[in-house]
């Protein structure tokens, strides 16, 4: 299909369906079209039904033009054809004819006998001549035209008696057509036409703008609506919702900004709170104050890490070593699995390099081990592995997602059990947004012998 018929398709679905801007308008020039033409054949009515001379006249030349249709030429002799014969029906009026030739001999004659007996053969200088008679049962029309039956002329003479309008439809019905269905109707298709093309063309830049806006990606910010050439309305409708964006950008960068500062200025304090709580003498309330400054690093860094993973940009070119990345994040992490009693695992699948920013993917990899470290039991390993393909896996040997809350636990500060204050619930939604960032996703699974697997899938 070519992009003028795909045009027109389009242009032929505004008129004739949907409830938008491009619909209502065409619909309503349409109807307007159409009053037109109404208005029209109204006016050819009146005007031919008032004029009875005219109608008089039009429908001896109508019935004439068909009777002499029907006479044919055999070996240069004139002869009527009824199997050719059709004219229009005229009511309950009643029609008698006859045929002659330039010798004045009749060809042919029809009709009933009081009325056809008194046809005579014209004056062959003749080519029209009409008569009317009212009466007051209705009135009497006769008269002669002249015809061709190939180079051969003849005479039809006429005589229609008859009452009112009825018997003068078909000659308004062939004004209408001949006055006003042919002269009218190329010239409202072509209105239609070019209504519809510049109805079409003029509401365009709006359907443009719908479908832009509703393919913006709210994590990526800084999209915007492309400026029309042209109406001037849709370019102001436009500069305003860009106008609208860049504040909502601007109100989202500062946000972002203000949590990536604070967590920033959060840092200071909690080292020297951790160097103070480590000089305090070995009690149960000095464990509990390091379990709770631990925690609460840890959800400064995912804040942090948050902050980044919203505001990542992926430079054109770059290229990350997945099994590089895990081998990395694993050999930084182990220390602190093996000092909560448990250790982790890591089984490279030698996955081929992908486009990517190594230093975020790294941070998904690593908040989603620590969240496997909070939830596999003691003594139990962590699996990494890297590939393969473009991904990057963790596997624990804990209780597992279920799935009616996997959809849940890539939310931010979203958390299964609330009673235990191990995290502030970002882990997976840092990973879930750096993935996005690098067109994957998050996909949970239930590990074989039980746990959890989640797999950094990269790419699309």
């Amino acid at each position: 299909m070519t992009a003028l018929q795909s045009r027109w398709k389009a242009a032929l679905a505004a008129v004739f369906g949907g409830a938008g801007m491009t619909a209502i308008i065409a619909r309503r020039m349409v109807a307007v079209v159409l009053l037109f033409a109404a208005l029209d054949i109204a006016f050819v009515l009146v005007t031919y039904t008032t004029d009875r001379e005219g109608l008089g006249q039009h429908l001896l030349t109508l019935q004439a033009d068909e009777i002499a249709e029907a006479v044919v030429l055999d070996h240069g002799r004139m002869q009527l054809d009824r199997a050719k014969l059709y004219r229009e029906p005229i009511g309950a009026a009643e029609l008698a004819f006859a045929v002659y030739d330039r010798q004045g001999r009749e060809v042919a004659v029809d009709g009933p006998w009081d009325m056809a007996r008194v046809l005579t053969p014209p004056i062959t200088a003749v080519t029209s001549e009409t008569r009317r008679e009212d009466h007051a049962t209705g009135f009497v029309l006769s008269g002669v035209r002249k015809d061709a039956v190939g180079s051969e002329p003849v005479w039809v003479s006429l005589m229609v008696r008859g009452e009112g309008l009825r018997p003068f439809w078909p000659v308004i019905a062939n004004e209408i057509v001949q006055h006003v269905g042919v002269p009218l109707l190329p010239l409202v298709v072509l209105l239609l036409a070019l209504n519809v093309t510049l109805v079409y063309r003029a509401v365009n830049p709006l359907t443009v703008a719908a479908r832009e806006a509703d393919a913006l990606n709210p994590r990526r910010i800084e999209g915007r609506l492309t400026m029309p050439r042209s109406p001037t309305e849709a370019q102001r409708l436009v500069g305003a919702v860009n106008r609208a964006l860049d504040r909502i950008e601007n109100a989202i960068r500062t946000l972002r900004e203000f949590t990536g500062d604070a967590a920033h200025e959060l840092r200071t304090p909690l080292t020297v709170m951790s160097m103070a709580v480590d000089e305090l003498p070995p009690s149960p309330a000095k464990t509990k104050l390091q379990t709770d400054v631990a925690v609460m690093t840890r959800s400064v860094g995912q804040m942090l890490d948050m902050a980044s993973a919203d505001a990542i940009l992926i430079p054109a070119g770059a290229t990350a070593d997945l099994s590089a990345i895990a081998a990395q994040v694993v050999s930084h992490i182990t220390p602190l699995a093996l000092r909560d009693h448990r250790h982790i695992r890591f089984i490279d699948q030698h996955p081929a390099p992908v486009e990517g920013h190594s230093e975020a993917i790294g941070r998904a990899l690593r908040n989603l081990i620590e969240n496997a470290l909070k939830h596999t039991p003691d003594n139990t390993a962590v699996d990494v592995i890297a590939g393969p393909g473009p991904v990057l896996a963790v596997r624990d040997h804990g209780p597992g997602i279920p799935p009616e809350k996997r959809m849940l636990v890539a939310k931010r500060f979203w958390r299964g059990d609330r009673s235990r204050n191990e995290g502030s619930g970002l882990g997976l939604a840092i990973a879930s947004r750096i993935a996005e960032a690098h067109g994957g996703s998050i996909t949970i699974e239930d590990a074989e012998d039980g746990g959890a697997l989640i797999q950094l899938r990269l790419g699309h």
